[in-house]
This record gives structure tokens, C-alpha cells and sequence, in this order.
């Protein structure tokens, strides 16, 4: 429902706009009034959305009345009804920041074209403070709440990448988009979260829109988001009618979409009734047991084939019991945490297993890929302390600082082992040993995260400019390797870090 206040003294120009406004919608509630201090006394009890009132008018002239109203109500859109004769009161007007103005006599399709636009322009003024009190409601702020809450909703919950420390934001202008894109019928709200990696979709029932039309939505916002990033995962809940219980609604839809999200594959999730099953958890908790046990004796033994051969037959049956990401990242660190034990006379691994694990996963887009990254670890079971022994981890540390430094520069493995006086393979050891990486990929991370910095701090810098800046010959395969690290082009980085969505 829209509410518009005329204030016109002319009386066929007052029939004539209120004639053309019941025209362009039904759902538009309409008071007129004669002079602005008849519309000042209406103002308060009225409260509406649109003002059109004419310059010159009895008792109070309609400047006057715009200014108080924008006093009392500064979103009020306001139009003002001018003559030929009146373009320096129609210039002060403009100056009292009035959203347009209406020449006598009225043109019906410019009037039309004028009201539309306004229509929309308070649509999205409501919608932006509904997402407002939304998302003070899930932050679990104290407000008072909006009678334009929906009654009857469902949610959506839209999450690009896997951890949040490798994810893209995704922005609420480029969200909307694909929503138009998808042709989404009705209300629907887009609130923001804690986090910049994800966006929660509020569907209003009110317009009974069926669960499966909801689903095909978000199937397409899916496709849609998927050309853009290389993770997106949506779950939606069922239909909820207690608005003032977002805040517990969306932690539960966060948490079991948390828990659900594949290796290889993207989806729309439907949220499930109640909390893991107590089976499910001790079957899992007793195959780790297991794995750690197992993995545990072929490092102690340094056999890099037994090593192999545990770790195919593991990644295989992951696969096909289609383990979520959060349960492959348990075993991970259980690899991790074994390594650790078994490697006596060193410090171990440079980082902590959770952040090697997270990075591992981040990296891999297929159980292939995963059964790759571990196996190179049987390489050099046998074969980290025969050179140097009880310095690798100093020369390990030295290299990542090297690396630092040299960031904006485009070393090779030759130029590092040179520095260093030490073997090209001895360094490649290294990386895999402490890092869980190789030492250009890893150098090629450092360079990446330099990017991210400047794509954030240089809004205008070119993107072939600051791979060129990075010792990236080739920008196309810059772009690859940010895509590869933070799941979205260095353009739609940028583009989502300040909020539009080309």
C-alpha cells in the first residue's frame, strides 16, 4: 500500500492527478487538501509516502509545506505541481532536495513514468530498512520491530568457499542480480551476516509461494553464482512464522550447512529435521581411531609405498560414503598430528594442522586431487633428513622470509637454490614436509595475497598492472591462480569488495 497527499487549490488539476494516480495502481490510498496548512494538519495522521502539492497555494505555500514535512519525515518523496511561470520557485524547490516536479497541464504518460519510478524508489527504501531491522534481529540487537515483518517465511542461506579465511565476499548488490536473473517472484529480503562470505535470503508465504518454486529459485541463483565462483553452496530451511527468532533460525541453518558441504560437488541443500544421528558420529569417530592407528604405524614404519597404498584406499573410501568437507578435515589433521609424532629430532610441521588442512582442502576440487596432495608425501618419508639434518626447519623459515621480500620480484627454484647453496629437490622437500605445498605454488600464494591486498587499497590500479607489478607475465594466468586460491576472478573480487556486482 502507497499513501499520497495532494495539495493542490486548483480543483480540476486536483481531480486530474488524483484521477491518474488511482490509474497507475489500486493499492494506493489517496487524501487531497486545498492549501499546505490543511496538508500540515493531515501530515502527521497521514504519514505519507508521496507529496505532490502545488507552489502557490492560500495559507501556506507549498515550499514551505516540503520543508516541514522533510522535517518531520525525511524520506517523504516529494513532488512539486509547477507552472510555466514559476521556474525560480521551482529552482528553490529543486534546492529543498524535491525528488521532481510535475508541469501544468499535467502530461498523463510523463506523470505515469514519474509515479512508477517513485513506486519503485519507496520499495526500495522499505525493503532496505525491513533488511536492516533483519539483520539486527539476527545480531540480536535490541529494536522495536517493523509492522512490515513477514509473518510466514523461509530462508536461504548462499556461502561461496570453503573457509572463510580463503573465501571472496559476495555482495548483496550482485546476490540481488542474480536473483532478478532467476526471476524470483515476490517479497524476498537479502541480510547480511558476520560474515562477508555468505548472504541470507528471507522469502515471504505470504503470497503462498510453493516450496519446489522456492527450490528452483535457488537452484538457478546457484547456476547463476556458480559462474562466478568456483564454491557455492545454498541450504534452505522449511517455513518458519517467528521473525523475532532469526538469530537462532540462521545459526542452526549455518551450522548443519556447515556440516553438509561436499568435496566435488556444489547444491541446494534442504535443512533436515534434528541434529546428527549418534550412529553416524560413532561410526565416524571409530573410523578415525582407525585411520590414525593405521596411518600412525606406516609413518613410524617410513614405508612410502605402505604410505600409498593407506592413503588410495582411504581417499576411495571417503568418496564413497561422500564424507562432508568438515569430516575429511578431522582425518587431515589426524594425518597431521601422526606426522607430528613421528618426526623425532625435528620441531615438525611450520604451521598448525588445521590451517595446512583447510588449505589442502581449499586447493583440491576432487578426490583425485586430494589422493595427489597426500601421496607426494611418501617422496620424502625416507629422504628429509639425509641432507642437513636438524637445520631443516631454520632453512625452511629462511626461504619463506626470501620469498617474502622478494615478492614483487619473479623468483625460480634455480634462483633460490642458488642463494641458498642447496638443492633444488632438498627445497622442494622442504615445502612439502613443512608446508604441504610445493615452493612456487607456495611463492605464487604469497604473491596472491599481495594482490588481494592492493585489488582492496587501489581501487583504480589495473588488474594487468599489479600482475605485471607481481612478476606475472601472463594475466590470464595470474587471474587462474587467484581464482584458484580465492575462488573468484581478481575482477569480481574487486567488484564485490565495493559493492556492485559488475
Amino acid at each position: 500500500m502507497y499513501k499520497i497527499l495532494v495539495a493542490e487549490d486548483s480543483k480540476p488539476i486536483l481531480r486530474d492527478i488524483v484521477r491518474l494516480i488511482q490509474k497507475e495502481n489500486a493499492e494506493i490510498c489517496v487524501e487531497t487538501v486545498y492549501d499546505g496548512e490543511e496538508a500540515m494538519e493531515l501530515l502527521s495522521r497521514f504519514k505519507p509516502d508521496i507529496i505532490f502539492t502545488d507552489i502557490k497555494m492560500p495559507v501556506m505555500d507549498g515550499l514551505t509545506l516540503i520543508q516541514k514535512a522533510k522535517q518531520m519525515y525525511p524520506r517523504v518523496k516529494c513532488v512539486i505541481i509547477s507552472g510555466y511561470t514559476d521556474f525560480t520557485f521551482t529552482h528553490e524547490a529543486l534546492m529543498l532536495q524535491v525528488d521532481d516536479y510535475v508541469m501544468k497541464p499535467v502530461d498523463e504518460e510523463q506523470f505515469e513514468v514519474l509515479l512508477t519510478r517513485l513506486m519503485e524508489e519507496i520499495d526500495g527504501l522499505r525493503v532496505c530498512r525491513t533488511e536492516a531491522v533483519m539483520q539486527q534481529i539476527l545480531q540480536e540487537e535490541k529494536l522495536i520491530p517493523e509492522s512490515s515483518l513477514p509473518e510466514q517465511y523461509m530462508l536461504a542461506l548462499i556461502r561461496v568457499g570453503l573457509f572463510q579465511q580463503y573465501a571472496a565476499p559476495l555482495s548483496r548488490e550482485l546476490v540481488n542480480e542474480v536473483m532478478r536473473q532467476a526471476k524470483v517472484k515476490g517479497r524476498f529480503w537479502i541480510v547480511n551476516t558476520r560474515l562477508n562470505s555468505e548472504k541470507l535470503i528471507v522469502y515471504d508465504r505470504k503470497d503462498s509461494a510453493a516450496r519446489d518454486r522456492i527450490l528452483l529459485w535457488d537452484k538457478k541463483i546457484l547456476e547463476n553464482l556458480s559462474g562466478k565462483y568456483t564454491r557455492v553452496n545454498i541450504i534452505e530451511s522449511g517455513e518458519y512464522d517467528g521473525i523475532m527468532d532469526l538469530g537462532r533460525q540462521y545459526a542452526e541453518l549455518s551450522n548443519e550447512l556447515g556440516r553438509r558441504v561436499l568435496l566435488d560437488e556444489v547444491n541446494v541443500f534442504k535443512a533436515k529435521c534434528g541434529s546428527e544421528g549418534h550412529k553416524e558420529y560413532i561410526r565416524q569417530r571409530e573410523e578415525l581411531d582407525i585411520f590414525r592407528t593405521r596411518i600412525g604405524r606406516v609413518l613410524k614404519n617410513r614405508s612410502a609405498e605402505d604410505y600409498r597404498k593407506e592413503v588410495s584406499r582411504r581417499v576411495k573410501e571417503w568418496k564413497k560414503v561422500r564424507y562432508p568437507v568438515y569430516v575429511l578435515r578431522k582425518f587431515l589433521i589426524a594425518l597431521m598430528d601422526e606426522m607430528l609424532l613421528n618426526e623425532t629430532g625435528n620441531t615438525g610441521l611450520l604451521e598448525e594442522p588445521g590451517t595446512l588442512a583447510d588449505r589442502m582442502l581449499n586447493d583440491c576440487a576432487t578426490y583425485g586431487e586430494l589422493e595427489m596432495q597426500l601421496s607426494e608425501y611418501g617422496d620424502y618419508m625416507t629422504e628429509i633428513r639425509e641432507e642437513r639434518p636438524g637445520a631443516s626447519v631454520e632453512m625452511a623459515q629462511e626461504l619463506v622470509q626470501y620469498m617474502r621480500v622478494n615478492v614483487y620480484k619473479n623468483l625460480s627454484l634455480q634462483d633460490m637454490a642458488q642463494h641458498f647453496d642447496i638443492s633444488s629437490s632438498y627445497i622442494c622437500r622442504l615445502f612439502k614436509m613443512y608446508y604441504s605445498d610445493t615452493p612456487i605454488s607456495y611463492y605464487n600464494r604469497i604473491k596472491i595475497e599481495e594482490a588481494k591486498t592492493m585489488l582492496t587499497d587501489y581501487p583504480n590500479m589495473r588488474v594487468k598492472d599489479i600482475a605485471e607489478m607481481l612478476g606475472f607475465s601472463d594475466q590470464y594466468y595470474f587471474s587462474k591462480v587467484f581464482k584458484q586460491q580465492y575462488g573468484v576472478s581478481p575482477l569480481v573480487y574487486r567488484s564485490q569488495i565495493y559493492g556492485n556486482s559488475g
